[in-house]
């Protein structure tokens, strides 16, 4: 394989063997191909379960550990960063029911061919098929960080406590790199639900105050490119004010 899965967990041993890893285990994904970043408080445990898996002793929050992604690996590499409770991938096309992807490694090579010899590319966020179009599209898109990929950009420094994946699109966008957002495949996971990770860090109550302040910052940051919409349970969630294509022919050499 020539790209590198990058896990990042926190207290979810058992969650990552069950969903992410036996996913991967599923598609023939090497463990030589993957690398779990862990907490300096969870690595022992981690070490000792994961001996045949890449374990890496990372950072002790979520922000700090993707920095430490981008920072390990050489430049211009391909990285595919999965979320540690990945459930699968699957076709999301409205009118037409979903399936799970049967060719996992197929799919993620597709998607760099797709994207180009540099740039970053993802998926819906979710399942939901109703206003899935199912096509590629190219431009200021949010790609999520549960599955996304990427050729390593060590400019590329994220600099908020969440939504980090909106930094990162931005940074992407900024630098005229092509943003690819693959509306036919869709994540199948449970955001905020599972035990461990950040939910480890801090309750929902904390947590929207963390999502504020990083929208706050985000928006500061970025003020031609994002604004901020408010839930009824408190979160507040950041859009894109445009939708202006990445210039995906750009930059045509191999890094």
């Amino acid at each position: 394989m020539n790209y590198s899965i990058a896990i990042a967990s926190h207290q979810r041993i058992d969650m990552l063997a069950d969903k992410t890893l036996k996913y991967l285990t599923h598609h023939n994904i090497k463990p030589e191909s993957i690398y779990i970043f862990v907490s300096p408080e969870s690595y022992e445990t981690y070490k000792n379960k994961f001996i045949d898996y890449n374990v890496i002793l990372s950072k002790n929050n979520i922000l700090d550990t993707r920095n430490h992604i981008i920072e390990y690996f050489d430049e211009g590499h391909k990285i595919v960063e999965i979320d540690d409770d990945l459930n699968c991938i699957q076709t999301t096309k409205k009118g037409t029911e979903n399936e799970r992807i049967n060719d996992l490694d197929g799919f993620i090579n597709s998607s760099f061919d797709t994207l180009g010899p540099i740039g970053l590319w993802g998926l819906n966020s979710n399942t939901n098929n109703f206003f899935a179009t199912g096509d590629d599209k190219f431009g200021l898109y949010s790609i999520i960080n549960s599955f996304l990929g990427y050729y390593n950009d060590k400019d590329i420094k994220l600099a908020v406590p969440e939504k980090e994946d909106f930094d990162r699109v931005c940074q992407f966008h900024l630098k005229e790199l092509p943003i690819l957002k693959r509306c036919g495949y869709g994540i199948s996971t449970r955001y905020w639900k599972n035990k461990g990770g950040i939910q480890a860090r801090y309750n929902f109550e904390q947590r929207v105050i963390v999502q504020k302040e990083s929208a706050d910052i985000l928006s500061l940051k970025y003020p031609d490119l994002v604004y901020q919409r408010k839930r009824k349970n408190g979160i507040v969630d950041i859009r894109f004010r445009l939708k202006k294509k990445s210039n995906q022919n750009h930059h045509k050499k191999k890094i």
